[in-house]
């Protein structure tokens, strides 16, 4: 179960000459966790320990969080102990985080990462310290090498491997009457396991004409450019075939020359302006774990009046409110594994609804969870 457990706001910061962080930086704990002895999840994700000592804040291996920085963070646990018990640790945590800010900015960044402060009860003396782990533990998705991933396709293609995940394939059973669609597809490289879905579903089901144009998206730059005043193609790819070999490849080239930006919303201005005849009919597959770098572009999104149905890939406790966003200004729908979320236009301020076992509730047009 997913628990708020920290709030803090950057109110502003200024890097000094020698590269020192000077930051105002306020932090609001709730309670804590609490544990005996702090133990990793295991959540489907990779995690690395990032140590510190127990009554210091420096992180002992920086190189570590460092590399972590490039890669999809999806929870960050503060783990530490209460001992001498009863102290008050919270500038000390506090100092924590603003040192893990100034080696993995990106742990800070998104709203779809799960923050929580572990105090570990079980030390009853200075000797037991050196038993317990205190520092942050980062879970993250591995960012997958791309001849790794071609060769991976290939061998689901060919039905020598198994599928890791359904998410795509179980929405397309549920939803028959999508016929020709136009699909907005992310594939960076962490999208991976629900890419090669995507290909599985073309290859094996054909007859059924499901998509008839594809729109590959995998940004080179974070800066997103105004789709809807000048077509850009860069970090875009489309092809328009029902032929599942011409769809593999149009994909492998897609994933081989991008950068791993999201610009989803690009991607659709792009599809609206590339396929007009169709843009009653747009499917986009998305990736829970990371937000669009394009999301200013939502407004204009909005005046089209185009529906978007949204496919989310990776949703485990957590899901992207962004995507609600875009679904909502569209008067689209919301697709997970297991449910889907109609007519999300109708919904009216103050509305509450529950998919992915997570509450929502509609705040002044923007999504937020609800108890």
């Amino acid at each position: 179960m997913k628990t708020h457990l920290l709030t803090f706001l950057l109110c502003g910061f200024s890097l000094l000459v020698q590269a020192q962080l000077n930051m105002n930086l306020r932090i609001k704990f709730n309670d804590s966790i609490l544990v005996d002895k702090y133990i990793p999840e295991e959540k489907g994700f990779k995690y690395k320990n990032i140590p510190i000592e127990p009554g210091d804040y420096r992180i002992l291996n920086p190189a570590v969080p460092r590399i972590l920085n490039q890669e999809t963070i999806t929870q960050v646990d503060l783990v530490y102990s209460d001992f001498p018990p009863g102290d008050d640790f919270t500038e000390l945590n506090r100092k924590r985080i603003i040192e893990l800010y100034m080696h993995c900015p990106n742990a800070f960044n998104k709203q779809v990462i799960t923050w929580r402060v572990i105090k570990q009860t079980g030390v009853k003396s200075s000797y037991d310290l050196k038993n317990y782990f205190h520092g942050f533990v980062i879970y993250f998705r591995p960012l997958i090498p791309f001849s790794t991933e071609k060769k991976y396709f290939q061998e689901v293609l060919d039905q020598k491997t198994s599928l890791q995940d359904s998410t795509i394939l179980k929405v397309l059973t549920r939803n028959p009457s999508w016929k020709e669609m136009l699909c907005v597809a992310d594939v960076t490289g962490s999208m991976s396991p629900y890419t090669v879905q995507l290909l599985v579903w073309a290859k094996f089901n054909e007859h059924l004409k499901t998509f008839r144009q594809f729109v590959f998206f995998n940004d080179d730059e974070e800066k997103s450019n105004d789709q809807s005043a000048k077509m850009d193609t860069s970090g875009i790819w489309s092809i328009e075939s029902f032929k599942a070999d011409k769809i593999f490849d149009k994909i492998i080239y897609s994933m081989n020359h991008g950068q791993h930006y999201e610009n989803d919303l690009e991607a659709i201005f792009y599809a609206v302006k590339k396929y007009p005849a169709n843009i009653r009919n747009i499917v986009l597959i998305a990736d829970n774990w990371e937000d669009p770098c394009d999301m200013q572009l939502l407004p204009k999104l909005k005046e089209l009046k185009i529906p978007v149905r949204i496919i989310i890939c990776g949703v485990n406790s957590v899901l992207n409110t962004k995507y609600l966003d875009i679904a909502y200004a569209t008067n689209g729908s919301i697709h997970t594994m297991e449910e889907d979320l109609t007519e999300m236009g109708k919904l009216n301020e103050g509305k509450k609804f529950k998919i992915a076992g997570i509450n929502f509730r509609l705040v002044n047009g923007r999504f937020v969870e609800s108890k």
